[in-house]
């Protein structure tokens, strides 16, 4: 069948049987098949050269049996299929042709059985599923390779079966799942390239594959997950480059690794986000760490957390009362100082152990000092039985204070004296520190 001009089969009614327009060339014009009706059977558009115009299928109910469009060829005009109703059976349209076309099919109703866009190909294209229901049924978009398309799939009801883009080529284009419930559905990207993906206030009850090949950005804000997400691809860790879980909530798992995956650098990437953003996302990794048990990458995220916290009460105290900031700032310095440079806000014992022999050597240095200066002395009081030079029993004397044992046979005299108790007082802090830093690390 060859036409050339429009084609109107609006309002048709096709009875139960098999409709085929196989081969069919429709050279240009508009093929208008909105309100059809079509009973039960196989619908054949196998082949079909649709031209450069308006292909429009909407509002139409296509009744129960396969849907078959492979192979079909459409030009750069649009392709509606908006409101309209499959049966059960495959929505088959593998290795169809599609130039700069606008393919929609919002709100149409698929029944049960595969809808399938496998090696199908697009030009620079949008493709609209907003709002659509899926029964049990696939989706399918395997082997498609997209130079720049919008693919929306917005507020999209998907109720079991698998969503499945495996090896998806679309490096320069974006893919909306945006409010979209995926109930028992396993959704898969693996291996697939794409510019930008979102999920924002999806809900994940199923395992989820995000192993993919390549993504500039990750959209998980607002995802409530049931299941387990899969982010660690091993043969490309550091393949997402920028990633929001701000407003995520995890009654599953998410399973990727700190420093394979450069959780931190995917974080932090986001130039639209804050400290108050980041310290939120870092909370949230370090408590999936923990649930996972990959407590090392815990630690750290941990600590990524506290210091994006401290960056934010950084701000805080800027816009106080120069009277507040007094002290503020001597609690900020403090808080960076000991609790994350000394020791990683307790999560390294070995960072701890090094910083108290720091500060044993600092006043080692200092006790000798002031015996040097005559400000403060550090003496034998038995005689110094052991021929020590000062600098020798200044860091004996540093040693004993510090580590609180107070054997009495070196005693300080002057300035040291008032150093020996701020030195006893760190000496304990430390300790403490050190101490629970350890147990930390031990019980786990």
């Amino acid at each position: 069948m060859s036409e050339e001009g429009n084609v109107n089969f609006n309002s048709a009614v096709f009875y139960n049987g098999n409709v085929s327009f196989y081969n069919a060339n429709f050279v240009k014009g508009t093929q208008d098949f909105k309100n059809c009706y079509y009973g039960d059977g196989v619908k054949n558009f196998q082949y079909v050269f649709w031209g450069n115009g308006d292909v429009l299928f909407a509002n139409t109910s296509f009744g129960n049996g396969n849907v078959s469009f492979v192979n079909a060829s459409f030009g750069n005009g649009n392709v509606n299929f908006k409101v309209c109703t499959f049966g059960n059976g495959t929505k088959d349209f593998k290795f169809a042709i599609f130039g700069d076309v606008q393919l929609s099919f919002e709100r149409t109703v698929f029944g049960d059985g595969a809808v399938d866009f496998a090696k199908a190909e697009f030009g620079a294209s949008k493709i609209n599923f907003n709002k659509a229901s899926f029964g049990n049924s696939n989706l399918i978009f395997d082997e498609v390779e997209i130079y720049s398309v919008k693919l929306m799939l917005k507020s999209v009801s998907f109720l079991q079966g698998k969503i499945s883009f495996d090896e998806f080529k679309l490096k320069n284009g974006e893919v909306y799942f945006d409010r979209s419930e995926f109930n028992n559905v396993q959704l898969s990207f693996f291996k697939a390239e794409i510019k930008h993906l979102s999920f924002e206030g999806c809900r994940f009850n199923s395992y989820t594959d995000l192993r993919m090949q390549h993504c500039n950005y990750l959209n998980f804000s607002d995802v409530f997950v049931h299941d387990i997400v899969d982010l660690s691809f091993e043969e490309n860790p550091t393949a997402i480059k920028t990633i929001n879980l701000f407003g995520c909530r995890l009654m599953g798992s998410l399973f990727l690794s700190w420093d394979r995956n450069n959780v931190f650098r995917q974080i932090k990437s986001n130039k639209d986000q804050d400290s108050s953003h980041f310290a939120w996302q870092f909370n949230l990794l370090k408590r999936n760490f923990n649930n996972i048990g990959q407590y090392d990458d815990e630690d750290k995220a941990y600590v990524a957390f506290r210091r994006e916290e401290l960056a934010v009460e950084k701000i805080n105290i800027s816009n106080a009362s120069w009277f507040k900031q007094l002290y503020l700032w001597l609690g900020y310095y403090f808080k960076k100082i000991v609790f994350d440079k000394m020791g990683l806000y307790a999560t390294s014992p070995l960072r701890v152990f090094e910083s108290i022999v720091v500060i044993w050597a600092f006043f080692g240095v200092l006790f000798s000092l002031l015996h040097f200066l005559n400000l403060g002395k550090t003496w034998s009081s038995v005689g110094n039985p052991d021929h020590m030079s000062i600098i020798s029993q200044s860091f004996y004397h540093s040693a004993i204070t510090f580590f609180t044992i107070g054997y009495g046979d070196v005693f300080p005299q002057g300035l040291s004296r008032i150093i020996s108790s701020l030195e006893g007082f760190v000496g304990v802090f430390m300790m403490s520190y050190f101490t629970v830093a350890f147990v930390r690390k031990v019980l786990r």
